[in-house]
């Protein structure tokens, strides 16, 4: 399970071909796409989705399920700070361990949560120790929800594992800037 989260979350941080020629509109300098695609990622692609995620800059990798109850009241506090991320040039992958079945339900989850716009993807994990060893961070379990701060060489900079606020998320942001 853990390994497709990873693989969610490397769908989720390849951006499409044509978001680097859509800069000419004045609304999409400002702004991101109405909605981010949301892919199906296998496990063996989790250890490459902080690099991708963050293209040569920071990223933050937040791992979550529809299922998950702490994850559902973790994403109001959050949410605000992860939908300002790219535009400070941090990278975001928001990495769903659902079943690949339940494709529309994350969707509909992450329109609620209201970070859609942002990139995401389900890791097609259901075996959780490749994605648990692919992040790095010795201590994590599988825990959700899980957040990862990397520096913009794909390094571990921060985990946070269970529950965050924006406070903390932030200060892990600031330090590898």
């Amino acid at each position: 399970m853990r390994a497709a989260l990873l693989a969610a979350l490397l769908a989720a941080f390849t951006p499409p071909s044509s978001s680097t020629s859509s800069s000419t509109s004045p609304s999409s300098s400002t702004s991101t796409p109405p909605s981010s695609p949301l892919a199906v990622r296998p496990v063996s692609e989790a250890a490459s989705l902080a690099r991708e995620a963050g293209h040569g800059r920071p990223a933050v990798l937040h791992f979550w399920a529809t299922w998950c109850d702490a994850c559902r009241d973790e994403f109001p506090r959050i949410r605000k700070l992860l939908n300002g991320l790219p535009a400070r040039n941090v990278g975001v992958l928001l990495v769903s361990i659902d079943r690949p079945d339940k494709l529309e339900q994350v969707k509909r989850d992450l329109r609620r949560f209201g970070v859609s716009r942002l990139p995401a993807v389900v890791l097609d994990a259901p075996d959780p120790d490749p994605v648990v060893k692919a992040m790095g961070e010795p201590a994590w379990d599988g825990t959700l929800p899980s957040t990862f701060v990397f520096d913009s060489q794909g390094r571990l900079h921060k985990s946070f594992l269970g529950r965050t606020d924006a406070a903390s998320l932030e200060k892990a942001v600031r330090g590898v800037r």
